[in-house]
């Protein structure tokens, strides 16, 4: 069975010093939303995750959070390498992160660290829904899997885990 788990980046600074929108830094409530979510997912993540990341600055340090809890994991796990992929960057198109995460293996596990409305949409196509059903929130993880059932892959969800409420 093969996992796809989208995880948005959390809450980030509305204007970078430069004016990109790519450096837009994490706040101090969205450092504490990724915490909170990477903990969540370090507890859930299967050891051989691929980890996929937006270019962009709020991204990184989104999934960075990830990295620090399995540097400090008393089990000393190997730590996730998170791969920066340009397919995942702001102004990507769905239609190319969907060709990029085409997924040949069945029990793979990718962790994509990205942006809206991309996932939500990504997602919403993933599990035959329309558009722009599926919005995922800053800071929120959407865990689908993948199995092929009399020949034809079928996608659902799995769980939906939210920093906070």
């Amino acid at each position: 069975m093969a996992n796809l788990i989208f995880w948005r980046h959390a809450e980030a600074e509305i204007e970078s010093s430069t004016g990109r929108d790519s450096d837009r830094a994490l706040t101090k409530r969205g450092r504490k939303d990724a915490l909170k979510m990477a903990k969540w997912l370090h507890r859930h993540l299967p050891i051989d995750t691929q980890v996929l990341c937006s270019p962009a600055r709020r991204c990184q340090e989104t999934a960075a959070t990830l990295q620090s809890i399995n540097a400090d994991d008393g089990e000393h796990r190997k730590p996730l390498d998170i791969n920066v992929a340009e397919f995942l960057s702001i102004d990507s198109r769905l239609e190319d992160i969907a060709q990029k995460l085409v997924n040949d293996d069945s029990s793979k596990t990718i962790l994509i660290v990205g942006h809206e409305p991309n996932l939500g949409r990504l997602i919403s196509q993933l599990l035959g829904m329309e558009k722009n059903v599926c919005a995922v929130k800053k800071g929120a993880v959407w865990w689908l899997r993948q199995k092929v059932v009399s020949g034809a892959l079928q996608t659902y969800l799995f769980t939906v885990q939210l920093p906070r409420y």
